[in-house]
């Protein structure tokens, strides 16, 4: 067993143990966090030594429609490690830190990096649906910053309920513990309140990332089927293998399963 299927035995803070991928990606949010708060007084200082603030964070590496229309096409995969205040980088590393160690040993740690990127790149182009409205109705409105891994976050917990749907939790202030299937219509119902709310928050990245992380975790069970089609022509006999399971697993999303909830 190498690093990328095995995951730490530290680290568990009393809940679930941490995961070779879910670990470094912590590590890599809050490390990025320091930077980002740690070019704040440089910015002061060039600003009052040659009157120039070179904002790399907030212009170079956020996500912009607009910009990215331009060419900066690194943006959707630069974005997702910026975040805005330390409240929003502690809530999206929770979510990580509590669902994505159940995902990443479903995937493996290599499949698990790329679901993460792909979840986050594909979320926040779904701000382009709201920017192209604007421009058919006849208005440029503002093209705001996008940055934290909320998009990413959204589709890890999909694959969460999608592949342990009646797993439990007690979510505060509710006094009855809830299962996955429901934390996610918890979740949508709240992106919906603050979309309509107008709070600031990219409620377009969270939905483009639940559609990615849903449209992923269906697709890779084919897509794996289909490969190992290619390497075994048709009549040779081969074991079912994991991906075999997820397919079987994600067939069955948000399906009443009887024997679960007596559990």
């Amino acid at each position: 067993m190498n690093q990328y299927t095995q995951y730490q035995e530290g680290w568990s803070f009393g809940g679930p143990r941490i995961t070779w991928a879910v670990q470094r990606l912590i590590l890599a949010n809050t490390l990025i966090f320091a930077l980002q708060l740690a070019w704040d007084p440089l910015e002061v200082y060039l600003m009052y030594q040659w009157g120039w603030i070179p904002d790399a964070f907030d212009t170079l590496l956020s996500f912009q429609a607009r910009a990215f229309l331009g060419g900066q096409i690194w943006k959707p995969f630069t974005y997702m490690f910026l975040h805005g205040h330390l409240m929003h980088l502690l809530m999206n590393l929770l979510w990580l830190y509590f669902f994505g160690a159940h995902v990443e040993r479903v995937l493996g740690t290599r499949q698990f990096f790329r679901f993460y990127v792909v979840c986050g790149a594909a979320g926040v182009l779904a701000n382009f649906i709201p920017f192209l409205l604007r421009g058919l109705l006849g208005g440029h409105g503002p093209d705001p910053s996008v940055m934290g891994a909320s998009g990413s976050v959204m589709g890890v917990l999909i694959a969460f309920a999608m592949t342990d749907p009646d797993r439990q939790f007690y979510m505060f202030p509710l006094p009855v513990p809830i299962n996955a299937r429901a934390l996610v219509l918890i979740v949508v119902g709240m992106n919906i309140i603050a979309g309509l709310n107008e709070g600031g928050i990219s409620v377009s990245t969270h939905f483009g990332g639940m559609i990615a992380g849903y449209v992923y975790m269906k697709l890779l069970p084919q897509i794996h089927r289909w490969q190992r089609e290619r390497r075994h022509p048709s009549g040779e006999k081969e074991v079912k293998n994991e991906f075999d399971r997820i397919g079987e697993a994600v067939d069955n999303i948000f399906r009443f399963d009887e024997r679960k909830r007596r559990r």
